[in-house]
Protein backbone atom coordinates (compact mmCIF):
# COMPACT_ATOMS: atom_id res chain seq x y z
CA UNK A 1 0.00 0.00 0.00
CA UNK A 2 2.84 2.95 0.94
CA UNK A 3 3.11 2.48 -2.86
CA UNK A 4 0.12 3.51 -3.54
CA UNK A 5 1.36 7.60 -3.67
CA UNK A 6 -2.72 8.65 -3.27
CA UNK A 7 -3.46 11.43 -0.24
CA UNK A 8 -6.32 9.14 0.51
CA UNK A 9 -4.52 5.95 0.62
CA UNK A 10 -1.85 7.39 2.72
CA UNK A 11 -3.84 8.83 5.43
CA UNK A 12 -5.56 6.04 5.96
CA UNK A 13 -1.92 4.05 6.12
CA UNK A 14 -0.34 6.58 8.91
CA UNK A 15 -2.26 4.80 12.20
CA UNK A 16 -1.49 1.26 10.40
CA UNK A 17 2.16 2.25 9.65
CA UNK A 18 2.17 3.53 13.26
CA UNK A 19 1.39 -0.01 14.94
CA UNK A 20 3.58 -2.23 12.59
CA UNK A 21 6.90 -0.36 13.65
CA UNK A 22 6.11 -1.30 16.84
CA UNK A 23 5.04 -5.14 15.89
CA UNK A 24 6.16 -8.41 17.90
CA UNK A 25 7.41 -9.68 14.65
CA UNK A 26 10.29 -8.67 13.11
CA UNK A 27 9.31 -8.94 9.43
CA UNK A 28 6.48 -6.38 10.08
CA UNK A 29 8.90 -4.00 11.48
CA UNK A 30 11.99 -4.33 8.60
CA UNK A 31 8.55 -4.13 5.98
CA UNK A 32 6.77 -0.72 8.04
CA UNK A 33 10.62 0.30 7.80
CA UNK A 34 10.59 0.44 4.54
CA UNK A 35 7.20 2.19 4.00
CA UNK A 36 7.59 4.93 5.77
CA UNK A 37 10.86 5.26 3.45
CA UNK A 38 7.64 5.64 0.94
CA UNK A 39 5.34 7.78 3.16
CA UNK A 40 8.33 10.11 3.21
CA UNK A 41 8.76 9.98 -0.47
CA UNK A 42 4.97 10.71 -1.19
CA UNK A 43 4.94 13.06 1.80
CA UNK A 44 7.50 14.16 3.84
CA UNK A 45 5.36 16.49 6.03
CA UNK A 46 3.08 13.97 7.54
CA UNK A 47 6.21 11.43 7.56
CA UNK A 48 7.90 14.22 10.27
CA UNK A 49 4.91 15.96 11.65
CA UNK A 50 3.39 11.70 12.31
CA UNK A 51 6.81 10.97 13.87
CA UNK A 52 7.67 8.37 11.47
CA UNK A 53 11.17 9.06 11.27
CA UNK A 54 12.13 9.16 15.12
CA UNK A 55 10.04 5.83 14.95
CA UNK A 56 12.39 4.07 12.06
CA UNK A 57 15.43 5.62 14.00
CA UNK A 58 14.35 3.86 17.00
CA UNK A 59 14.61 0.57 15.12
CA UNK A 60 18.26 0.88 14.85
CA UNK A 61 18.35 -0.60 18.09
CA UNK A 62 16.36 -3.41 17.52
CA UNK A 63 17.46 -6.69 18.34
CA UNK A 64 16.77 -7.97 14.86
CA UNK A 65 19.70 -7.10 12.52
CA UNK A 66 17.13 -7.86 9.42
CA UNK A 67 15.15 -4.94 11.20
CA UNK A 68 18.26 -2.70 11.66
CA UNK A 69 19.21 -3.10 8.26
CA UNK A 70 16.11 -1.84 6.93
CA UNK A 71 15.86 0.89 9.25
CA UNK A 72 19.71 2.07 8.13
CA UNK A 73 17.75 1.68 4.16
CA UNK A 74 14.97 3.66 4.98
CA UNK A 75 17.05 6.47 6.71
CA UNK A 76 19.03 6.50 4.14
CA UNK A 77 16.74 6.81 1.49
CA UNK A 78 15.03 9.48 3.19
CA UNK A 79 18.31 11.18 3.62
CA UNK A 80 19.12 10.87 -0.11
CA UNK A 81 15.54 12.82 -0.74
CA UNK A 82 16.48 15.93 1.70
CA UNK A 83 19.65 17.90 1.22
CA UNK A 84 21.62 18.38 4.38
CA UNK A 85 20.01 15.86 6.60
CA UNK A 86 22.55 13.97 8.49
CA UNK A 87 21.80 11.27 11.40
CA UNK A 88 24.01 11.76 14.14
CA UNK A 89 24.36 8.48 16.10
CA UNK A 90 25.27 7.49 19.60
CA UNK A 91 27.88 5.00 20.53
CA UNK A 92 25.23 2.26 21.35
CA UNK A 93 23.52 2.90 18.22
CA UNK A 94 26.86 2.63 16.17
CA UNK A 95 27.86 -0.52 18.03
CA UNK A 96 24.35 -2.30 17.06
CA UNK A 97 24.99 -1.20 13.76
CA UNK A 98 28.33 -3.23 13.38
CA UNK A 99 26.76 -6.09 15.28
CA UNK A 100 24.47 -6.35 12.81
CA UNK A 101 26.78 -5.89 10.11
CA UNK A 102 27.63 -9.67 10.69
CA UNK A 103 24.31 -10.77 11.14
CA UNK A 104 22.59 -9.65 8.15
CA UNK A 105 22.96 -10.22 4.58
CA UNK A 106 20.76 -7.20 3.47
CA UNK A 107 22.00 -3.99 2.90
CA UNK A 108 23.60 -2.49 5.84
CA UNK A 109 26.98 -2.83 4.67
CA UNK A 110 26.14 -0.99 1.11
CA UNK A 111 24.41 1.48 3.18
CA UNK A 112 26.85 2.57 7.12
CA UNK A 113 29.74 3.71 5.82
CA UNK A 114 31.67 4.44 8.99
CA UNK A 115 34.47 7.21 8.98
CA UNK A 116 37.32 6.92 12.30
CA UNK A 117 37.83 10.33 12.03
CA UNK A 118 34.29 11.76 12.41
CA UNK A 119 32.13 11.19 15.25
CA UNK A 120 29.03 10.90 13.39
CA UNK A 121 27.55 8.59 10.70
CA UNK A 122 25.91 10.00 7.76
CA UNK A 123 23.22 8.20 6.00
Amino acid sequence: MSYISIPVVTEAMTDQLRHCLKDKDPYVRKTAAICVAKLYATDPRRAERGGFVEMVRDLLVDPNATVVSNAVAALSEIGDRQDGVTFKLNFRVANKLLAALGESSECVPRAVSLDPLKPTISL
